[in-house]
Formats: C-alpha cells, structure tokens, sequence
C-alpha cells in the first residue's frame, strides 16, 4: 500500500526509551531507535588549514533522556552535508562504542561508528531531559541514585562502578583495589603499573580518536621509515615513522628522540604487535595519504609488545589504494598517492650536491609504466642504493610525493613503501601479463615528458641567454637545450676510482698497499672500478660555461668507457 511522504511525516516512529543509559552502562550491541536532538560542528585542527576535517557532534533523544556528547563518524559527515541527517530526524544506532573520559566528573562520549536514518524529517517526540549525572557517573543502583537526589545535587562517586564498553568491563580504580588482595606481587604490579596492556579491550585502528584516553589496538607494521634526522628552532633532533595496519583501517605513527631510540629497534616490518597509551592528533595530507583520520605519535608513557604471530593471520600485510598512473596528471602538486607499474628503465646511481646543505645524495630514476601512461619515479639513498630493476619487475609505491620537474613525475621519501612484485593485489599478475606480451614494446604518453634532461620539452637558449634569465639559480631545476662545442677538460677530474660494491658508487682511498679503502661501506677492498666524473667546458658564439658529466653522457662525450679510460691513465702518459 502507498504511504504519501505527508502522511510518513505525521506517523512518529518509536523511540528506544531507556537506551542511552543502557549504551553508557553495559549494552552497545542494542540497535536503538533515537532521535537526534541537536548537531554541533566541531573543526579539526591541522597545521593546513586546507585539509581541515569538519566533525558533527549529536544530542541523541531516547523520548526520555537526552544525551549531548556523542561523536559522528568522519565516514557520516556526507549525512549531514547532503541534509539527509539533520535536527528531530531518527535513527537507528547499528554501531556504537562507550569512550570514557573522566569517569568520576561524568565526561563520557558515545562514539557513533554506523547508525542508519530511519525518518528524516519529524517533529520533537516527547519532553525528554539530559541524563542527570548520577545516572552517567553511578552504576544505576537505586541506593545511589536516592541518595543523589534526595540529599545532594552534586554527583555521588561510585564505589564499585563498572562501565562497559562493548561487551568488556573498564573497571574503576576502585576495582582494582579490591582485587589487589587475591593476586601475587608480580599482577598486583602489572594492574598498578602505567606499562601495562589491557589485552581485553583491543579496539580496531579506525575507531580511534583524540576523545579516546585508554585503548589498546593490536596491529601489524606494514612499513618501518628510516631514522632521519632533523633541525628546528629547539636544536637537533631525530624521528622515524612506521604505518600500522589491522582488518579496519591502517595509520601512521612517529618517535622523536629518545623515545625514536627505544622503539625503533623493537620494531619488524610484518611483526604484529600490542600497543596502547600513545597521543593521536589530525593525519597531515600533505605527507600521509593514509585513510585514517589521524595519526599517532609515541611518547615515554606508550607501550609496545610483541604479539604472537598466530593470533594476528587475519591482519593484512599492508592496504594499497592504487591510482593509475594517468591520473597523477590531475592530482595536486606535493601530494602523495599509491600506484603501480612495471619497471621499464632504470638509470644508474647519480650523486647530486644539495644546494641549502651542501651535502651530497644518491638517487636513482626508474620509467614506471602501465596500460595507459608512463611517469619518472626517483629513489633516494638507501632506496636508490639497493634497488635493482633490471628484470623489469612490477613496483608498488604507497605513499609517493608528486612533482612538477617539466612534467609530473614521483619522488620517494624515507617513509615510501617500496614493493617489488606484491602478491596479494590481481593488479601484479595483470601488469606481468600486458607487459610480457605487448607493454615493453608500446610507446606510452610520458607525463613527466621523458625521464631525462634530454627528452624534456625545452626551448633552446644560448649560454649568455641562461646566465641573463638565471637559468638553475632557483630552487627547482630548469631545463634548455645549449648547442656548442667542447673546448676543454679538467683532466685531473675525468675518472675516479670508485668502491666496487654495485650498490655504492662512492670514491674510494688507495692505502699505496694494494688495497683500496671505501669510507661508505667501512671496508677496505683489493679492487675498484672506474667511474667517469668530466668537468668541461662548452662553448658557443655568445660565452662559456663549465658543467659537469657523468656516466654514459660522459661516454658518449669521450667515446670510451671509464673503465678503459681509467686503465689508459694508469698505463701510460696520456695527453689531454
């Protein structure tokens, strides 16, 4: 039979009386008919303004009571910004969970994690009341609750109180008092003491909230950032940062200083491990892509313990939101992303001098491909260092920084999750495929506009014009195309011995005793190789210019290896 919409508006569903204190004592898993009385908005505080997140804060109605502190999910907000969820419309909780905040003063907050909205639009039902603070802070006896009313209005603290949350107890202190007496020293220490984890009251990673002040979460560490070091207006220090992941959801969590020196070396990529007591704050976008809306930061109260690795084989390894790589060309300059590809080149280690710090860094480019496009990927250090991608494997980047160099093109930080052949995504057995049978020999749209200097897209200019305009005098790279001649080499600086560890490329010291010492790699060698590093000079009909020239470019200038190069000059006396 049809309903008319004016008629479903008339006809008040009814409310679940009685269930906003059932949720504050014992019972969350009731699937309660509320209404909702009042939304406040709250803003989330970022240092980008930009990547604010708005928070909506109900008044639910039960007909009888009202309740003010219960938080929206992030994931609902579309409710309310589509005007789906607004004042006087019902719903029904499907998902709620208890945060106590202080106990005894009555600061406690229902976490609203999923509800549904049954009517949209209705009138006020009933004259319900705010739940008198006895109600919140008591454990519902109606000793306690005469004795509030009939001789104080101020809150009467419990004794023996007991707030659930879900279906597990959060014992007051009291409590725990008064099982001190029937445990040894040893569990009397651990119920007393701020190292220890509650195992009984793990909550899933996106539930998790700055209003939470006791938790424990159970996760695995996807990915595990180098120590990296750092100055501020506060002097020296250092950080890491690793992604912990579990069935809900996945976030980020950092160590400054000390605190960086005791967690780092207890920490696996793939461990699984018990956490609790650490602060959380708003996820920066800007350098987490990371679905969580926060992220955490450990302190010298967070504790952290191992796990048994059987009771953690449904927590994934890691959570990837792949992009393709066309879409890159449409996501905003600084941001990050996850995508995927096959290694189509790889270049060799380069060593380029920082302009602010002077000190010298190793980087590597690869030419990533998929179905659609192509994109430059630069690895840094280590990264650059040990990576090998001369079988042309499938690569997978969570969480790569996106530039602009001539093009769009993808940068890797320290905290980069870098993954070769990842075998729990159908998007690596699908590359494989379209890369074997026709993707290696397909000319893809390049959007960082070609991988090297070479094949970017440049005006041509003559040496006095660079000069002139400040070509390389800004903080990013400028790219022209020069035409002259070479009319002189630095013949002191033409090759150098290098340490013969594939993955090093730093120069090498002769101990004038056959062996050769790498300060890098901390060893001494009996061997090296050659390595080309040309200082010339280019000249055209308007000045001069001195460069530098490494690696094949170098070849192609001299027409010879380094290696057959760097034999020549130890052999014989040769003219430049």
């Amino acid at each position: 039979m049809f309903i008319p919409d004016s008629f479903k508006k008339m006809t008040n569903p009814r409310l679940t009386t009685g269930a906003l204190l059932r949720y504050l004592r014992e019972n969350t898993s009731e699937k309660a008919i509320l209404q909702v009385a009042g939304i406040k908005t709250i803003d989330s505080k970022t240092d980008d303004s930009s990547t604010a997140m708005k928070r909506y804060r109900l008044m639910l109605s039960d007909g009888k009571s009202t309740f003010s502190s219960c938080m929206l999910g992030t994931q609902m907000n579309k409710l309310i910004e589509t005007n789906s969820l607004k004042e006087n419309s019902i719903v029904r909780i499907d998902r709620v969970m208890v945060n106590i905040i202080d106990k005894q003063n009555g600061r406690v907050m229902l976490m609203i994690h999923e509800l549904e909205v049954v009517q949209s639009d209705c009138e006020l039902i009933g004259q319900p009341a705010a739940l008198p603070l006895t109600d919140i802070i008591n454990n519902g006896s109606s000793i306690n609750r005469i004795e509030a009313t009939e001789n104080s209005p101020v809150a009467v603290p419990a004794t023996t109180n007991v707030i659930r949350q879900g279906s597990k107890a959060i014992s007051t202190l009291d409590d725990r008092n008064n099982t001190k007496n029937s445990n040894n020293d040893n569990n009397r220490f651990a119920s007393k003491s701020s190292n220890a984890l509650d195992k009984e009251r793990i909550v899933e990673i996106d539930t998790l909230n700055p209003y939470m002040n006791k938790w424990t979460i159970k996760a695995r560490v996807s990915n595990k950032g180098q120590i990296r070091n750092y100055q501020n207006a506060r002097g020296p220090g250092k950080l890491f940062s690793c992604d912990l992941v579990d069935q809900s959801g996945e976030i980020r969590a950092t160590a400054f200083n000390a605190d960086c020196d005791k967690f780092y070396p207890l920490l696996e990529v793939g461990g699984i491990y018990y956490i609790a007591r650490a602060s959380l704050k708003p996820a920066n976008r800007q350098f987490n892509t990371l679905k969580s809306d926060y992220e955490m930061t450990w302190n010298h109260d967070t504790c952290i313990e191992a796990c048994n690795a059987d009771d953690g084989q449904n927590i994934p390894q890691v959570q990837f939101n792949f992009i393709p790589i066309c879409e890159i060309a449409n996501r905003p300059v600084n941001n990050t992303c996850d995508t995927i590809g096959v290694v189509k080149s790889t270049s060799d280690i380069q060593t380029i001098v920082s302009k602010a710090s002077q000190k010298e860094f190793n980087k590597r480019e690869l030419l990533l491909v998929d179905e659609k496009a192509s994109i430059a990927v630069t690895l840094w250090g280590q990264q650059a260092e040990e990576f090998n991608g001369s079988s042309n494997p499938v690569l997978a980047l969570k969480g790569v920084k996106i530039g602009d160099f001539g093009g769009r093109s993808l940068s890797c930080f320290n905290s980069t999750l870098i993954c070769l052949e990842p075998s729990d995504t159908p998007r690596t057995a699908e590359l494989r495929a379209w890369y074997d049978a026709e993707g290696k020999s397909m000319d893809l749209p390049d959007l960082s506009k070609g991988s090297d200097g070479g094949n970017r897209q440049a005006s041509f200019k003559t040496l006095s014009q660079a000069t002139n305009d400040g070509t390389g005098t800004s903080d990013k790279p400028d790219y022209i195309n020069v035409k002259g001649i070479c009319t002189l080499i630095k013949k002191e600086s033409v090759v150098y011995m290098m340490c013969p560890e594939e993955r090093c490329g730093k120069k090498v010291i002769d101990e004038n005793n056959g062996t050769y010492r790498c300060e890098k790699c901390n060893k001494s060698y009996t061997n090296f190789k050659w390595a080309y590093m040309v200082s010339a000079e280019i000249t055209d009909n308007t000045g001069s210019q001195w460069i530098n020239v490494f690696h094949h470019e170098a070849e192609t200038l001299l027409g010879i290896t380094a290696e057959e190069f760097g034999k020549h000059k130890l052999n014989v006396n040769i003219s430049y």
